[in-house]
């Protein structure tokens, strides 16, 4: 038999709750309720910590820090606060470096307008949309074909396939751009194919209902079984849920 794990007992803007060992602030604040920005993390994703909008306030044994939530595990009581002064000011500083550095991204303009922050003039404002929150480049290393990566390092960092070149190892499969927070990743989808990252791709048409869903690549990665592969998701759910309801009426 597995023991089990003491639940922990923890303060979130002053309401008590409690929590198992090793949940993360962020998830204990979503848990109830409470909004915590955040732009690097991913639920999906492996947790990264980078952007530091996320952070939070914590108070342990009489001395208090910031910690970026999606980072930090519980594994003892702590009295947390998500918006004390302190916060607001540190996200307020991190939201106008990115507000001056990528005034154009939608999901920091968004930020800025919540947080109060204005670009300063003197900043030359980059077009680029990227914010370098390495979502992207996760998702990719989570499929496990490292097709991305970020090159450079500092303030010249960049997403690239290596060196620079047609990403080799891309299956098309768009986990970069359904993760991408702001647009940034871009691919195009017609009737010759998909075509991203300097590659362009055959796409595979639904046996069903025509429609054309994935590339042969990303159907051969996720060994996806002949039969699923010849129908899209939705028509899959369609067929899945028409058997269904058969099998419920012969009951």
């Amino acid at each position: 038999m597995c023991a089990m794990h003491a639940m922990i007992e923890i303060t979130l803007d002053g309401y008590t709750l409690s929590v198992a060992p090793g949940t993360t602030l962020m998830q204990a604040a979503d848990a109830c309720g409470v909004a915590i920005p955040r732009l690097c993390h991913h639920e999906g994703l492996p947790p990264m910590g980078n952007c530091r909008v996320c952070v939070v306030e914590i108070e342990q044994k009489g001395r208090s820090r910031l910690v970026a939530s999606c980072m930090y595990p519980v594994t003892a009581p702590v009295d947390v606060k998500t918006a004390s002064e302190r916060v607001l000011a540190a996200r307020r500083f991190v939201i106008g470096l990115l507000v001056n550095r990528n005034p154009k991204a939608p999901v920091i303009q968004k930020l800025a307008r919540e947080y109060g922050v204005e670009p300063e003039e003197r900043f030359a404002h980059e077009r680029d949309l990227c914010i370098r929150c390495s979502r992207c480049v996760r998702a990719c290393e989570a499929n496990g074909t490292n097709a991305i990566e970020l090159a450079r390092t500092g303030f010249d960092r960049f997403v690239s396939a290596p060196y620079d070149e047609p990403a080799s190892d891309c299956i098309g499969c768009l986990s970069c751009a359904e993760v991408c927070p702001t647009g940034k990743i871009t691919y195009t989808d017609s009737e010759s194919g998909r075509a991203i990252w300097g590659r362009q791709f055959e796409l595979v048409a639904c046996a069903r209902c025509g429609r054309r869903f994935a590339t042969p690549e990303q159907l051969a990665w996720a060994k996806t079984p002949a039969e699923e592969a010849r129908t899209c998701e939705h028509c899959r759910r369609a067929i899945y849920s028409a058997t269904l309801g058969t099998l419920e009426r012969g009951l």
